[in-house]
């Protein structure tokens, strides 16, 4: 780009006007959406802390001098060494994983598909056959799960565990309190799980929907009829993406953890849901079809049960899946 070239031709090396031009990028665009001078600084500053700070840290971990400078070398010490969120999954049987799929894959075994739960969440992805190797190995098979109609989210668990961590709490879950014209105020937390762990960047449209559910559950909990709750819902989202502190701070954390590209074998996730899978087979294809339901409106069952429906669709004879 022109300002790439620019910042060369002033002495710049070619990674530092990466970084200078991400970092002005991240600060004009916050301007442009009204952020204060502080809120622009952050975003730029989020745009150095991807750009250049990221890859320091990753090549000398703990001995990075950015961590060393924080202070909290010690209590992220840890956090360097891989660890597994929970090893009552495919990532507490690596060894066992890695023989079925070389069984699968040696014997020329295809459309296989895994429909699972017992994770609380949605996902679908692709099954690897070595997930150490080099770019995560090949798609074996394709993996289906499905959230559970009444139980609490795989995001409630652990947003409740990283509440402990202080700033690395921040890989899960950001407190929000909403104003809510004639009702004072709903405490929400923004699921910042899914982009750490890997989903699509998003836009101010749809980080601000993916509070939809949680907030129209807040609201019917609070005594708003369910008559007006989706107009609430609107208007109180509306509000939100219209806030600096909103597209200038949140929306560029998300969309700097979802760039970390953490599981790039997944193509959906939606770990805060509850709901069900439909699932239609035929001779050329599988379909699930993920309906995630809103929550209680108080005590009642809602009006309108189904919140919103991801389709996962898998072609006979290929170990992918299309998620729309």
């Amino acid at each position: 780009s022109a300002r790439l070239a620019a910042a060369v031709g002033a002495g710049l090396t070619s990674v530092q006007a990466g970084v200078a031009v991400l970092a002005f990028g991240q600060a004009e665009n916050a301007a442009k959406a009204g952020a204060s001078a502080t809120l622009q600084a952050t975003a730029a500053a989020q745009g150095i802390a991807i750009g250049y700070i990221k890859a320091d840290i990753q090549a000398k971990k703990v001995e990075s001098p950015f961590v060393v400078a924080s202070g909290k070398a010690a209590a992220l010490a840890p956090y360097f060494r891989k660890f597994l969120i929970n090893c009552d999954q495919w990532d507490g049987y690596n060894a066992e994983r890695k023989a079925l799929m070389s069984h699968l894959k040696t014997n020329a075994i295809g459309n296989v598909v895994a429909l699972t739960g017992d994770i609380h969440s949605f996902f679908a992805g692709t099954v690897n056959d070595d997930y150490d190797a080099a770019g995560g190995g090949t798609p074996v098979m394709v993996d289906l799960v499905s959230a559970g109609v009444s139980s609490d989210s795989f995001f409630t668990y652990l947003r409740e565990a990283a509440a402990s961590l202080g700033d690395l709490g921040t890989l899960v879950s950001w407190p929000l309190q909403l104003p809510v014209p004639n009702l004072g105020t709903v405490d929400l937390n923004l699921n910042l799980l899914d982009y750490t762990m890997g989903k699509a960047a998003p836009t101010a449209d749809t980080l601000a929907a993916s509070l939809a559910v949680q907030l129209r559950g807040a609201l019917g909990a609070k005594g708003v009829p369910e008559a007006s709750l989706d107009a609430t819902v609107e208007a109180v989202l509306a509000g939100l993406k219209a806030d600096a502190t909103f597209s200038g701070q949140l929306l560029p954390l998300a969309q700097q953890l979802a760039g970390l590209n953490s599981n790039p074998h997944l193509r959906h996730l939606n770990t805060d849901a509850q709901g069900f899978t439909v699932v239609t087979l035929t001779a050329g294809s599988l379909t699930a079809q993920f309906k995630q339901v809103n929550k209680l409106v108080g005590v009642n069952a809602p009006a309108n049960v189904i919140a919103k429906v991801t389709t996962a669709a898998v072609t006979a004879g290929q170990a992918s899946v299309n998620v729309y």
